[in-house]
């Protein structure tokens, strides 16, 4: 399978780069005022990416409105961490399509995948797959993910 625009771009960075920065901003906790401003210092900072997610549910329509006002403010792409299909923008540039390894909930190992597949395909979001493994006991994230503590 080809690499898409983003993931090759990311993987790039990180040849020339050694390592790569990823500021993630969590939609439920700021304004999209807010997050465009957090965008644009991390950016300027050297942030390579912005991921865009949280472990608790938010409004659609406020997660495409920070979105569309991070993606005025910077170049960078801007990346979904969903945290549950609910957590999927048309807006977006790519998204992380992952499992969460260590869950005990089929759902959270591949169900919530099939559900939010159509949409992803549907919005022409470029996946990237990532295997998430919660470590400690995880908080928020482990607690809904039902993971077990690595």
């Amino acid at each position: 399978m080809e690499l898409g625009k983003i993931e090759q771009y990311l993987l790039s960075q990180i040849g020339k780069n050694g390592a790569i920065h990823i500021t993630l901003i969590d939609p439920e906790k700021v304004t999209s005022s807010a997050a465009s401003k957090i965008a644009k210092d991390a950016a300027a900072s050297g942030s390579s990416a912005i991921m865009i997610g949280g472990s608790t549910f938010i409004s659609m329509s406020h997660l495409d409105n920070v979105i569309k006002a991070i993606k005025r403010a910077i170049r960078i792409p801007v990346i979904l961490f969903p945290n549950n299909v609910t957590g999927i923008s048309r807006y977006a540039d790519a998204i992380w399509f992952m499992s969460l390894l260590n869950s005990t909930d089929p759902y959270f190992l591949m169900g919530a995948q099939v559900l939010g597949a159509p949409l992803v395909k549907r919005f022409g979001l470029e996946p990237i797959p990532m295997g998430y493994i919660i470590v400690g006991e995880g908080g928020t994230a482990g607690v809904i993910g039902r993971a077990t503590p690595i």
